[in-house]
């Protein structure tokens, strides 16, 4: 029962703010310029062409080579969580090279559709949500169907699963569908390793 609770709280607060953004952006400037790390994004382009302007190329190759990911969530909007290059260049290059060879298309799926969010899900109704619950962790569904735990660790938003963690580096980047957070990494779906 709490969990559907919890589950309906978070659904309100998600188009309160996405109807309350949608207003703003609206009635203030259609087109939304943010920086990071030298690379301009803006709400006009797309996810690839934001991420083509910037250091995150190897995320960029991965849903150029799925480009049906994006149009699977069949809504307006989706907020994706996007893993800084450091990640990719962290990797073994033989483990990195096998990921994102085109012939790993079902493992790419798994683990960007756990990324992927349905909606408009900022940083600050995150962080809102989160210090409503007093410790408590948020959930967001993911595209993938796997349930993807919000948490705050410091000053940070972490997503987590039962054995993993990711950071959120940057945050609150427009592109055409939606929003994109950068994060530290990616881990695989439960049951998917």
């Amino acid at each position: 029962m709490k969990s559907i609770q919890n589950y309906l709280s978070l659904l309100a607060i998600l188009l309160f703010t996405s109807g309350i953004l949608a207003q703003t952006v609206a009635q203030t400037n259609p087109i939304i310029t943010t920086e990071y790390q030298g690379a301009t994004f803006t709400s006009e382009k797309s996810l690839v062409e934001n991420l083509e302007a910037s250091d995150l190329l190897s995320y960029s190759q991965l849903v150029i080579a799925n480009p049906n990911l994006a149009s699977l969530t069949g809504a307006d909007s989706y907020t994706i969580f996007v893993a800084a290059d450091a990640f990719f260049n962290a990797m073994e290059e033989e483990e990195r090279d096998a990921f994102l060879a085109s012939s790993n298309e079902y493992l790419q799926k798994q683990v960007l559709s756990t990324f992927i969010v349905l909606g408009r899900v900022d940083s600050g109704s995150m962080m809102h949500e989160l210090k409503k619950r007093e410790g408590q962790p948020l959930f967001l569904k993911t595209l993938s169907g796997a349930n993807v735990g919000v948490k705050i660790v410091g000053e940070d938003l972490v997503l987590f699963d039962t054995d993993h963690q990711v950071r959120i580096i940057a945050s609150d980047f427009y592109h055409s569908k939606g929003f994109f957070h950068i994060t530290d990494g990616y881990f695989l779906p439960e049951g998917k390793e």
